[in-house]
């Protein structure tokens, strides 16, 4: 018996590999729906029927965001490295079909090309769902027609610089966003703790900038 009979397959090292992050996503994701089922039960409120809806849309969202990731994935184009500008364009258009489109949000995405790991990817995309769920139901309380624009580019020390802009209400008076708001704001702050990134906030009368700084 030779030394490569003991030697582990590429393919079955890939596989494994692959089940190893879906397990993870799918954690995270079931970790987002406990929040949710505990914010609800701490609310001690029943949910209207438009209240049921956005919750299973934002959840619905937050599967395909991790799905997409997936997807891109299986396809094998990029040696198991994700385009983060294709990767942020296609969960932008799954934010446009669902929780956009039922608010008339305007949604924009201009992403540079990076090439980053799936996990760092799948964060950065939590955190976009994230951002653009809280932008469409917060920066526009009279349900007016508004903008969200999605921009990641290139920073100068190598890392990728992230950021959601609104062109609504901004934050309210004597909010601080590193420490106040919903699950929204406390998944994002976790997601960007777990990325080792920084978070920027910036609000004024005309909306809402949140940064994500990521080495």
């Amino acid at each position: 018996m030779s030394v490569t009979d003991f030697q582990a397959d590429p393919a079955d090292t890939r596989h494994r590999e692959a089940h190893h992050r879906i397990a993870n996503n799918l954690a995270l994701i079931a970790g987002f729906v406990r929040l949710q089922s505990s914010k609800i039960s701490k609310d001690r409120q029943p949910l209207s029927a438009t209240d049921a809806r956005l919750v299973l849309e934002e959840v619905e969202v937050r599967i395909q965001t991790v799905g997409q990731l997936h997807h891109l994935l299986a396809l094998g184009e990029n040696g198991g490295l994700i385009d983060v500008s294709e990767y942020l364009r296609s969960i932008c258009g799954i934010l446009s079909q669902s929780v956009c489109s039922s608010r008339s949000i305007d949604l924009r995405c201009d992403a540079r090309t990076a090439m980053i790991a799936p996990q760092a990817a799948a964060l950065l995309g939590l955190i976009v769902t994230e951002l653009v769920t809280n932008a469409v139901k917060y920066a526009h309380p009279a349900g007016t027609t508004g903008r969200v624009s999605v921009l990641c580019r290139h920073d100068r020390g190598g890392g990728l610089i992230l950021s959601v802009s609104d062109d609504g209400v901004g934050l309210p008076e004597g909010f601080d966003p590193r420490v106040d708001g919903g699950l929204g704001m406390r998944v994002v702050r976790s997601l960007a703790d777990q990325l080792d990134a920084e978070l920027d906030f910036d609000s004024g009368p005309l909306g809402l900038t949140v940064t994500v700084t990521a080495p």
